[in-house]
């Protein structure tokens, strides 16, 4: 999601520099939206950016920071001013090093003792103003950029194969395709997961003729975390008491595991902007219907 942020509107210099470290792996990155009190209302982020000299100063805090603990750089949305009255007014984007003195991560374990998500801490953190992309304080659009380039990689069909393989392969080591009740559920499975991966190439191939991604992208990632959740919840219908919190489900093509991935599912309803979300976004963007936000 950086690297078409910054082809769109960064310095030259800043793609010489990230876009073939980001292409070799050197630079690793997370994304710094979130907030303890600005989630799905991002608009309300504390996080400061302070102006001193050829350098940002910046305190605050991000959470629910995906991998955080993996990266070695953030793209970070900070509050450049408190002047404007409308909130979105007074956000700026930063490229920040993440192993710059301190920058503290913390990993939050889930439901499996695993970390995914982090608390990010910013003390005083020296960011260059160089690494300021676009312009100080119209951050916003930036942002909701980033958003568009992220509601389709998470509305990508991915989730949903990768737990249909395995739940064909509990259902056939189970015996559960001699049960009506249970091919019918799994052809309305597949056939939503077909509708999914053409939705998706839809919009792909916007993405590869150049253009823009618009609020209906959001309809991708809707559907793909529910009929995540759909399949995922089938899978402990075909395992039935066997599917227990820790324990992966033994079959003779490979353990398939199954509670791991009702869990998972649990989650792409909520990060990225919760499906409430996305459909207040669906209904003002695209239907034309009066909004709260």
């Amino acid at each position: 999601m950086t690297g078409p942020l910054l082809i769109q509107y960064g310095t030259q210099a800043q793609k010489d520099f990230f876009l073939p470290r980001i292409l070799s792996g050197e630079h690793v990155w997370c994304q710094g939206y979130s907030e303890p009190n600005a989630g799905s209302d991002l608009a309300s982020l504390r996080t400061s950016a302070r102006r001193d000299g050829d350098d940002f100063i910046v305190n605050g805090q991000k959470i629910w920071t995906t991998l955080a603990h993996c990266a070695n750089w953030i793209l970070l949305l900070v509050r450049t001013s408190t002047d404007e009255a409308k909130r979105q007014k007074g956000i700026t984007v930063l490229l920040v090093d993440m192993t710059t003195a301190g920058c503290t991560v913390r990993p939050i374990p889930n439901l499996r003792n695993e970390a995914d998500f982090c608390e990010v801490f910013f003390d005083n953190v020296r960011v260059p103003a160089a690494n300021v992309v676009g312009e100080i304080d119209q951050g916003w659009a930036l942002a909701k950029a980033v958003l568009g380039h992220e509601r389709i990689f998470l509305g990508a069909p991915s989730r949903p194969e990768y737990a249909i393989k395995r739940l064909e392969r509990l259902a056939q080591d189970r015996g559960a395709f001699d049960d009506p009740g249970f091919v019918a559920r799994y052809a309305k499975l597949r056939l939503d997961l077909y509708d999914l991966s053409a939705a998706f190439e839809r919009f792909a191939r916007v993405l590869r003729a150049g253009g823009v991604l618009g609020a209906d992208v959001s309809v991708l990632k809707i559907f793909c975390s529910e009929l995540y959740q759909r399949i995922t919840e089938e899978m402990l219908t075909v395992a039935g008491e066997e599917a227990r919190l820790w324990d992966d489900l033994h079959t003779g093509a490979g353990d398939v595991d199954a509670m791991n991935l009702y869990l998972d599912s649990r989650a792409p309803t909520i990060f990225g902007g919760s499906n409430e979300i996305q459909k207040g976004v669906l209904a003002k963007g695209v239907l034309g219907l009066p909004s709260s936000f």
